[in-house]
């Protein structure tokens, strides 16, 4: 059998790829913990706050450790409140975990929003299955106007 020898470049090329792949892979959400809703949602009609019955869940170790939620979506024609969006952790009430504003486009036009939330052990979580709802709502408790949500993606991680 023959071996051929590898310059200098070619092990520090082998050694970037290496590398470049298990970071790749160290980022990479596992499939059942994402949600991606390619068809529009029925509209979302009423005050702040109710589920938005889209849930993703992750198994926390033993010892619970902060997760990483992000929500991606395209939303629009609503009318003219502000939407809020927050998160039901575990079955428990809607929560906002920073930001969670959408600030009303206008008739007639799509706005792309994307939140990252953060939820630490103290919020709720637990050892083994934890589950994340999206909820939220019309701007102002007694506003009904639509949440129109088009296209969505729900993730959660488990932090490093």
């Amino acid at each position: 059998m023959r071996t051929t020898t590898l310059t200098f470049r070619q092990h520090c090329l082998s050694v970037v790829f290496l590398i470049a792949g298990a970071v790749t892979t160290a980022f990479a959400v596992p499939p059942a913990q994402v949600l991606k809703v390619t068809t529009p949602l029925p509209p979302l009609v009423g005050p702040c706050c109710f589920s938005f019955n889209e849930t993703v869940a992750v198994t926390e170790p033993a010892k619970p450790v902060p997760v990483v939620v992000t929500w991606s979506a395209t939303t629009g024609f609503t009318t003219t409140t502000d939407e809020f969006v927050g998160l039901m952790v575990n079955g428990g009430p809607c929560r906002f975990y920073g930001s969670g504003s959408i600030a009303t486009p206008g008739v007639n036009t799509l706005t792309n929003s994307t939140f990252e939330w953060i939820v630490f052990p103290g919020d709720g979580l637990s050892a083994g299955t934890n589950t994340f709802t999206l909820c939220g709502g019309a701007g102002g408790i007694f506003k009904d106007d639509p949440f129109n949500v088009f296209m969505n993606t729900l993730a959660v991680r488990i932090s490093n």
